[in-house]
């Protein structure tokens, strides 16, 4: 969908909207058979109104399609959101704003992903992640393993 296209569908449910209130303003000023007939008129602008906005909601869902491309908020990557959600934020490459909001359990099995897979690429790419993140101690040196009083593994 074309940018132009959404304007326009957006100036179509502008119209409708307005066109809606100024018969229903009218109507509440008139009386009798005008009262009546501007009454049905803003009830007809009023569903054209519903119509074009569900057009234009769908315009937007597929305008919004696809894969976008943000970086980490430099000032405020995570944040909490009305106190039930946590939300992760970034910046498109043409710095528009992006929020993608979690329950604390989401928020949680991301953060673990998140960590995982950095400890992954970052041993494979000789980094030192993987020593500080290391999921379970290392058992090869079983000199290391604790002992009872009288020497004997626990």
């Amino acid at each position: 969908m074309t940018a132009e296209r959404l304007f326009n569908l957006a100036a179509e449910f502008a119209e409708a909207t307005g066109n809606a209130e100024r018969f229903h303003a009218r109507a509440a000023c008139a009386t009798g058979d005008d009262r009546t007939a501007l009454t049905v008129k803003a009830s007809s602008w009023k569903g054209i109104a519903a119509q074009r906005r569900e057009a234009l909601r769908i315009g937007l869902r597929e305008a919004s399609r696809g894969t976008v491309t943000a970086t980490p908020d430099e000032e405020l990557p995570v944040a909490l959101w009305q106190r039930r959600h946590v939300e992760v934020r970034a910046i498109t490459l043409d710095a528009a704003p992006v929020r993608v909001r979690y329950s604390p359990a989401q928020a949680v099995a991301l953060g673990t992903a998140l960590i995982a897979f950095a400890t992954l690429t970052d041993q494979r790419g000789g980094g030192i992640l993987g020593g500080i993140l290391a999921t379970f101690p290392p058992t090869t040196n079983a000199g290391n393993e604790p002992r009872d009083e009288d020497g004997t593994r626990a």
